[in-house]
């Protein structure tokens, strides 16, 4: 009898640490904008790797707002020094509402933040920021 494959499930990336750098985030409120920029974005050569959908009760943990263990408090406190800390409390506050945000991981390819933003405009994205190294960029959608 052959061996069953199962289902592996990738563990979600973490988001706004130190080594997440290099992403696109963008807020939607509809399924329909959301999946025309999923699909703009498979057109630009971005895979599931790449793209990752935040919502709801799950994606709330996932954003990790206070941050776990003592590591993860203090990153959240410096980040209060900076506009990324209320950048991931608005987004959450999104979710909070019912909105989606949906993450673009460019690091490892050859897709550009220009690119990536088009896409989230034209999808009718809003409060769409680019997180690199030491800086964040606004990307008015």
């Amino acid at each position: 009898m052959p061996a069953r494959s199962q289902l592996s499930r990738r563990p979600a990336p973490a988001h706004f640490t130190l080594l997440s750098r290099n992403r696109v985030y963008g807020v939607f409120t509809s399924l329909e904008d959301l999946r025309h920029c999923t699909d703009l974005l498979l057109t630009l050569g971005l895979r599931d790797q790449a793209v990752q959908i935040i919502m709801g009760d799950e994606g709330h943990r996932t954003l990790n707002t206070e941050g776990h263990g003592l590591w993860g408090r203090f990153l959240r406190l410096m980040q209060g020094l900076t506009d990324e800390r209320s950048h991931i409390e608005q987004y959450a506050h999104a979710l909070g509402r019912g909105d989606i945000v949906l993450s673009v991981d460019l690091s490892g390819t050859r897709t550009g933040v220009a690119e990536v933003a088009q896409a989230f405009r034209d999808s009718h994205a809003r409060f769409v920021n680019h997180y690199g190294p030491w800086v964040v960029e606004p990307l008015e959608a």
